[in-house]
């Protein structure tokens, strides 16, 4: 019972099947027909693979940081009399910034000198009982003791002079900590203490302003492990490190290039572009730099990564009346680090690269040949405006599977294998075609002043 079920299904499978394979084979029929009669083949815009000496980078993300910053505090008492600076101004090493009041460290100044007077007085009476013990003590008219004595107050008087002159230069200090100016050039922040204010040394108003040296300027960024040492094999840290494990290397000379070599990440170029405006992704790369530093002497266990710091010029800019610095500590940037060269290197655009599982190909257009439409009959194809449709050139859709190796930051992939220069391949209309369809290729710009024409018209 179940087997003539399942023959009468088939069966009635079969006969249902009829219509729809006949208008299968009668839409086939007619579409080889109308390819055999010169129909329109579909257009696709193409690029030919080209080959340049292109510079690879690494990239990474960085963050300006200030290259100086002080903190500038009170070093005496008294009260605040005087501010010469605009909360955010540029100022220059050795401007004025604030002024704390004199009077009593002019007092301080002027007794310590009064001291000094004194202790130069009672050391010239000193001296000249020094001497009347020594002519009395020669004439055995004194006795020793009393020479002792003599010399002993003239001493006493000397270490006096001494200490007056300390107590002077103790005053002068103090009174010209009473003048305060700018250790570093750079931009201030606004006043931390107003004017009026009882500021100490060791109380909690002593820190007055801050400022910070903007140019030049430091970005630190990080690189990953494989990227550092890799960078460092490629200065010669691998020849250099195997010579030195080399025991027989001790015994050989090294030759002068080997040894004027420098061996250090320090001086290398790097580009800095500043993550500005409305599109975030867009970088110009337009600030060179080198970097300085490796600030990390060791590589971060929970990372991977090493920070190293680059140096760049931040100059001082002035417009209507006004100045101030482009670029400010804790901005986001963008590093590009020269990595290798690649000479003759084959380029397709990326655009263009389609992906089967874990292969990557291209679509080529092979066997290009001039085609001319035309209709069953063999006469030429007309258009809308009843004009023969010129001849064109047409191309056969290959599969070609590829070897790729780096990104570019054009957007151009370097191919490894399987392609060559000159060579054409799809960019767009992938989707149109087929393997072994013939179409018609065009480029991006014939395609783009076609359709400027065309929007012209209307």
């Amino acid at each position: 019972m179940l087997d003539r079920i399942v023959s009468l299904s088939c069966v009635c499978l079969f006969c249902f099947s009829l219509p729809l394979l006949s208008g299968c084979t009668s839409k086939a029929g007619a579409g080889s027909a109308g390819g055999a009669s010169g129909a329109p083949k579909p257009e696709v815009i193409v690029d030919s693979v080209g080959m340049d000496d292109v510079q690879i980078y690494i990239y990474t993300e960085g963050r300006t940081v200030a290259s100086n910053s002080v903190d500038i505090r009170a070093r005496v008492s008294g009260y605040l009399r005087k501010l010469s600076f605009e909360p955010g101004a540029i100022v220059k090493e050795g401007d004025p910034l604030a002024q704390i009041e004199k009077d009593m460290y002019q007092v301080a100044l002027e007794a310590a000198k009064a001291e000094l007077m004194q202790a130069k007085a009672q050391s010239a009476l000193a001296e000249a009982d020094l001497a009347r013990a020594r002519d009395l003590l020669e004439r055995r008219v004194n006795t020793q003791e009393e020479f002792q004595t003599r010399q002993a107050n003239y001493d006493m008087t000397l270490a006096a002079i001494e200490r007056a002159n300390a107590a002077i230069r103790s005053a002068e200090l103090n009174l010209q900590y009473t003048d305060i100016h700018a250790p570093i050039s750079g931009k201030t922040t606004k006043n931390l203490v107003d004017i009026g204010n009882y500021i100490r040394p060791d109380g909690a108003q002593a820190l007055l302003l801050s400022i910070t040296q903007l140019d030049p300027m430091y970005v630190e960024f990080n690189l990953n492990d494989r990227q550092y040492f890799d960078l460092k094999d490629r200065i010669g840290f691998r020849e250099a490190f195997n010579r030195a494990m080399d025991d027989s290397s001790e015994e050989e000379p090294q030759s002068e290039d080997d040894t004027d070599r420098p061996l250090a990440l320090t001086g290398m170029p790097v580009d800095v572009s500043l993550q500005t405006g409305v599109n975030v992704f867009k970088f110009d790369f337009n600030i060179p730099g080198r970097t300085v530093a490796v600030v990390d002497n060791q590589i971060n266990w929970s990372t991977a990564r090493v920070t190293l710091r680059a140096e760049i010029r931040n100059p001082l800019l002035r417009t209507d009346g006004a100045e101030d610095y482009r670029i400010y500590p804790g901005q986001v940037c963008r590093v590009r680090i020269p990595y290798e060269m690649v000479e003759n290197a084959v380029l397709i655009r990326e655009q263009a690269i389609l992906t089967d599982l874990d292969t990557k190909y291209v679509l080529v257009v092979a066997n290009r040949r001039m085609f001319q439409p035309e209709d069953e009959e063999g006469n030429p194809l007309l258009d809308e405006d009843g004009k023969i449709i010129p001849a064109y050139e047409i191309g056969t859709v290959q599969r070609r599977d590829i070897e790729i190796g780096r990104l570019l930051d054009t957007q151009m992939r370097i191919v490894t294998r399987f392609l060559k220069p000159g060579e054409t391949y799809i960019v767009q209309g992938v989707q149109r075609v087929r393997i072994g369809m013939d179409v018609r290729p065009t480029t991006l710009e014939a395609y783009g002043a076609r359709r400027a024409a065309e929007l012209e018209k209307r």
